[in-house]
């Protein structure tokens, strides 16, 4: 009960704001992108998403701790953020920490009107993952636009965690890093699902987010590439036991 009184108190607040920065963001951000203006757009889209993140995190009660922020990347720098996967909220979070990017999202975010602007205006890229070829196709994409300078980001898992437990990573995932040789950068997000998918009280949730050191994919060897997936979820796995307060405290 508690849970369906706090989202739906979060909705009715959200909801206005929400439909109003997006649609802002969506025609700002293409009207510059056609005057040839794309750093402008980028920074015009990403201030008017701030504003809006960060009233979700107030109507959520979410309070949000960063650390490792020196970690963030120059924009322009090839670079691919890795990060554990927990909750819907994990891309606001992911934002509201600094981390701008295009990020690997399922498809079926896509097929919802104003989500599907707000997604292409960030750069994201819809994936199936029911077709080998087409999760494949996806992680191309991704590729080009690192080649671009633009910055991506993905969850290796697939899927997102109910128990709090990181699962394995896809190797696979890996190749929209190292296929431009990009930096990796690991992240570690904890209490994400206690926001909104497991809240169970009115209380403030704090969200912790680790972000490492990066991983240069230029500089690996052979031997070193095939064992990334695995060096990175084990760094990933490390930082976030590191984090405070176990996560079924919600």
């Amino acid at each position: 009960m508690k849970k369906r009184i706090r989202v739906t108190i979060a909705i009715i607040f959200i909801a206005p704001l929400f439909l109003v920065l997006s649609l802002l963001a969506m025609l700002l951000g293409h009207l510059l992108l056609l005057l040839h203006l794309e750093r402008a757009s980028e920074k015009t889209v990403h201030f008017l998403l701030d504003i809006l993140i960060a009233w979700i995190f107030l109507c959520l009660g979410v309070r949000l701790h960063v650390s490792g922020k020196e970690n963030i990347q120059a924009w322009g720098t090839r670079v691919c953020y890795i990060a554990n996967h927990q909750s819907m909220m994990d891309i606001p979070v992911l934002y509201g920490a600094g981390m701008w990017c295009g990020l690997v999202a399922k498809k079926e975010l896509f097929r919802i009107p104003l989500l599907h602007g707000l997604l292409s205006i960030l750069r994201c890229v819809a994936i199936d993952r029911s077709s080998l070829r087409a999760s494949l196709k996806s992680i191309m994409k991704g590729v080009e636009q690192i080649e671009s300078g633009y910055p991506m980001g993905i969850f290796p898992e697939g899927t997102r965690s109910k128990t709090g437990e990181i699962a394995e990573m896809k190797a696979g995932a890996f190749k929209m890093a190292t296929r431009p040789k990009a930096l990796v950068v690991p992240v570690a997000l904890k209490n994400t699902r206690c926001t909104l998918e497991a809240v169970d009280s009115f209380r403030i949730v704090h969200v912790y987010v680790k972000i490492l050191k990066p991983i240069d994919t230029s500089a690996l060897s052979e031997e070193e590439m095939k064992t990334l997936h695995s060096d990175v979820e084990n760094a990933i796995r490390e930082a976030y036991a590191a984090l405070p307060g176990p996560y079924a405290k919600c």
